[in-house]
């Protein structure tokens, strides 16, 4: 048993669930030991034990995204990425942020920001590196690097998100506690992160469970974890819904080669297979990525 207290609850009841190599980096990187991850018998979060040195700076630098992603300009970035985009605009509708002031906590590239621009009353970029600045000022997003300085600014929103950050924080209840502070009476938080019930680990895990955790992660939620630490903080009517960013042919890959990578079903499956089957992971709950709504 792990005695260290659970960032989410505060129990004393963690329970080393997995010790071996974990990903370094991005997909095609290397592994390595020492860590060991750990599972909340209270609540259900995952997370990374030892913690990594000087997160703060890590998240600060360049390094990171040249470690986990690889390409970092903008515009490589768009081009990998801004297929993530529909589906997120798509799942919140325009309806939602037409006329709104809007914060992407953790925009990483600007990305979903750029997407909804158009309709958005005012966008605000919180990015801790500083990597993508010019490129908010010159596209006009308001930038901050850091949550506390958008309260400071007086700033209030009307809808916040957060798209794979949360899994990178360490104060969980804090960095939710802000950005409910941030919003207006009846404003809405989209935050969406990985699922630790994840379909391939679920039907794959020695393979895929080395891949799957990895260094930069410190939590890892299940939907119902996730809802905890947003009603812990006061928000209200939480919806859990699920993504899944990945066809048949992931699992395909997963299953036959234990690894990442292509898997070809072309003149086997079609678009409208891949389709119901997306649909139908993401009834399940077992989708790659969780997707919550909450109002203040």
């Amino acid at each position: 048993m792990n005695s260290s207290l659970c960032r989410l609850c505060d129990a004393k009841s963690q329970q080393v669930i997995y010790e071996g190599p974990i990903r370094s980096g991005g997909v095609g990187s290397g592994f390595v030991d020492g860590y060991k991850i750990c599972k909340c018998q209270d609540c259900g979060l995952v997370s990374l034990a030892p913690l990594p040195d000087n997160l703060a700076e890590f998240y600060e630098s360049e390094q990171y995204r040249q470690q986990f992603f690889e390409e970092i300009d903008v515009a490589s970035m768009q081009q990998k990425y801004d297929v993530e985009q529909n589906i997120r605009v798509r799942r919140i509708g325009i309806q939602t942020v037409r006329g709104k002031v809007i914060a992407d906590y953790g925009a990483g590239a600007g990305l979903f920001l750029d997407a909804i621009q158009s309709v958005a009353k005012k966008t605000i970029a919180i990015e801790p590196s500083r990597l993508y600045q010019k490129y908010f000022q010159a596209r006009g997003h308001i930038f901050y690097s850091y949550a506390q300085e958008l309260l400071d600014a007086g700033e209030k929103l009307d809808v916040a998100v957060s798209f794979d950050t949360i899994e990178h924080v360490l104060d969980l209840k804090d960095f939710v506690r802000q950005i409910y502070e941030a919003l207006q009476d009846d404003g809405i938080f989209y935050l969406s992160m990985p699922n630790y019930d994840d379909i391939v680990r679920a039907l794959y895990l020695q393979a895929f469970e080395p891949f799957f955790f990895q260094v930069s992660h410190l939590n890892y939620f299940t939907g119902k974890a996730a809802a905890l630490l947003l009603e812990k903080v006061g928000f209200r009517s939480i919806s859990v819904g699920y993504i899944h960013k990945y066809n048949l042919n992931n699992l395909l890959q997963w299953m036959k080669n234990g690894k990442p990578g292509a898997f070809d079903t072309s003149g086997v499956l079609d678009d409208h297979f891949q389709t119901i089957y997306v649909e139908e992971i993401e009834r399940l709950g077992i989708a790659s990525h969780i997707f919550i709504t909450a109002k203040k």
